[in-house]
């Protein structure tokens, strides 16, 4: 079975003992906003755009590629477009 990114970025915070608390002071992303993508709850922000920001921000942080983290949940590579990307 193949984890979803949310899950994919959680394990990768959690193999650096990073906490969430500590990723939103080091990105500046609010917390909550954290935790719906650690949910994969990409509804729950305002547009696709914002949250494709927010994945990149944490993603680079936690060291790891956009790219593969969507490789890895759906086995081909990242869509072109924006609005494809939740």
């Amino acid at each position: 079975m193949t984890e979803t990114i949310g899950q994919q970025l959680k394990q990768a915070r959690l193999a650096k003992n990073l906490e969430l608390e500590t990723v939103s002071q080091l990105t500046q992303i609010r917390m909550q906003a954290l935790q719906a993508l650690e949910a994969d709850d990409f509804e729950s922000f305002p547009s696709a755009t914002q949250a494709r920001g927010f994945l990149k921000l944490y993603a680079d942080l936690l060291g790891l590629s956009l790219a593969e983290l969507f490789t890895r949940q759906r086995g081909n590579p990242l869509p072109a477009q924006p609005e494809d990307v939740p």
